[in-house]
């Protein structure tokens, strides 16, 4: 996967597409989201859902705004958590490699 980048300041999103088993995944049940940075930076849909879209939706797509969330530039391997009711403890979903510059 190519290395994803965040423009601080700027409105660019990362759309991503979470497939399970070769198809979208439904995530209309989805309690919420978590993209954890190297930095000690988890940013949540909960407590800030306007850095994030799609969180419920059944096509499987999330977007991240990220731009103006303050992140410190450099090179991250996110993690892409997802909850739910009967995954309290979240699932994770994968690694995203980001720039932020």
């Amino acid at each position: 996967m190519d290395r994803e980048i965040i423009y601080r300041g700027r409105n660019n999103s990362i759309d991503l597409l979470l497939k399970s088993d070769g198809s979208a995944h439904d995530l209309s049940g989805v309690t919420h989201a978590e993209v954890t940075f190297g930095s000690g930076v988890t940013l949540n849909s909960g407590a800030s859902p306007w850095f994030f879209s799609g969180v419920t939706s059944t096509t499987g797509q999330l977007v991240l705004k990220f731009g103006t969330a303050g992140l410190t530039a450099g090179i991250y391997d996110s993690k892409v958590i997802i909850y739910d009711t009967s995954n309290t403890s979240g699932v994770m979903w994968g690694k995203v490699p980001i720039k932020v510059e």
